[in-house]
């Protein structure tokens, strides 16, 4: 005890001091360099959940056209805002028969709109949009996350930190003319492409 009470009353040397401050600075540094990982491995685990749940509702929409026959429409999903494909619900018909019962509700939230979707823009204001919002390029048909945190993220893509993607038809093209021919190519599904090469570093 008496030599606890003697330390507490000594003053600190200016070698010691120095010392303190250093290991002080060395902890405040590590811990904001976890919160600044951590922060970036939520915002990646939510735009990924995101393209999750937009892969979803594409596949849905376009399995229900190969069903009812309507290829067209697949066209049309390469191009519409995959966004707007999450917005509607499914119909009631299409879970009528066999294994396509499923609960309206439960599928309704998994294509549920997110928060964080900004809405349309042209490519000309790319530039200028929002961190961490999504947002459609209409003029070229392309869906953009545009990143919050940037820190350990790295692109090929110059501007602001974003990943890109577009809407893809995956199919086994049996005739190797380049496109989907109806009945004649074997369809697999449609998703999100990404189209810029990027990493997310640990």
């Amino acid at each position: 005890m008496q030599l606890a009470h003697r330390w507490s009353d000594r003053n600190l040397s200016r070698t010691e001091l120095v010392i303190a401050i250093l290991i002080l600075a060395l902890l405040i540094g590590n811990f904001s360099r976890y919160m600044v990982v951590l922060f970036a491995r939520a915002e990646q685990s939510i735009m990924t959940r995101t393209v999750i749940n937009i892969n979803t509702a594409l596949n849905y929409r376009a399995t229900m056209a190969v069903m009812r026959r309507q290829y067209d429409e697949l066209q049309f999903l390469i191009k519409m805002n995959p966004m707007q494909d999450m917005q509607s619900s499914p119909e009631i018909s299409d879970f009528e028969n066999g294994e396509n019962k499923i609960s309206l509700e439960f599928f309704g939230s998994i294509i549920s709109l997110p928060e964080n979707y900004a809405g349309l823009i042209d490519a000309d204001n790319a530039q200028a949009m929002e961190k961490g919002k999504w947002y459609f390029q209409r003029d070229d048909h392309i869906l953009v996350y545009r990143l919050s945190n940037s820190e350990f993220f790295s692109s090929d893509l110059e501007g602001p930190a974003r990943i890109r993607f577009r809407t893809k038809l995956y199919y086994k093209d049996n005739n190797a003319n380049g496109r989907f021919d109806q009945m004649i190519d074997e369809y697999h599904t449609v998703k999100l492409q990404t189209l810029d090469q990027y990493t997310w570093a640990n």
